[in-house]
């Protein structure tokens, strides 16, 4: 059995303008917060978060 290959023809990839960067970046860490709620205990983010704090400062 094979699978037919198809040629991709065009890509498009749209970024957000400078003055909707903030809400696209709010859309984002929504996505990832999302994705680390159900994959890991909140213990777990805890840790993550405070990680991060202490690598920002």
């Amino acid at each position: 059995m094979t699978r037919q290959v198809r040629k991709i023809k065009n890509v498009v990839v749209h970024y957000p303008t400078p003055e909707n960067q903030e809400e696209f970046d709010k859309k984002a860490a929504r996505a990832v917060a999302k994705v680390l709620f159900n994959m890991y205990p909140i213990e777990v983010i805890e840790q993550i978060i405070e990680e991060y704090k202490d690598d920002n400062l």
